[in-house]
């Protein structure tokens, strides 16, 4: 059986889900590939190579990146989401946003800037041209 699973998450990190279940606090950063599911609280930053998944009683205190980002829940930082980001109408956004594609429903919080289809790292090269 052991053996079954190691060939199993060697194939494929894409299909990995990691989960914070709801109560569990975690102080500190979390960086996995894969997908991510956080229903408890995170006082860190989170980095995900794919989605990050923020439930209803999810807490992030810190920043997020991710391949593409879905908020029900609360996230106290900044969010850097190459595709995609997605606040419900249950989420709170304390931060800033950087995305190429956002949707915010009705009832949703968001506080802070949005900016699509630029990174931070393009930004920053964009400005220091400009004064040139």
């Amino acid at each position: 059986m052991m053996g079954n699973s190691k060939q199993k998450g060697s194939a494929s990190n894409q299909g990995l889900l990691n989960l914070v279940g709801a109560g569990t606090v975690i102080t500190g950063d979390i960086n996995c590939s894969g997908d991510i599911r956080i229903d408890g609280t995170v006082k860190g930053n989170v980095e995900v190579s794919q989605k990050v998944v923020i439930g209803n009683t999810g807490v992030v205190i810190g920043n997020i990146i991710a391949m593409d980002s879905s908020i029900s829940g609360k996230v106290d930082g900044n969010i850097q989401s190459d595709k995609s980001t997605v606040l419900h109408g249950t989420g709170t956004i304390n931060g800033d946003i950087i995305t190429k594609q956002i949707i915010i429903e009705q009832g949703a919080k968001f506080n802070g800037e949005c900016k699509m289809g630029i990174l931070k790292s393009a930004s920053t090269n964009e400005s220091s041209t400009n004064n040139e």
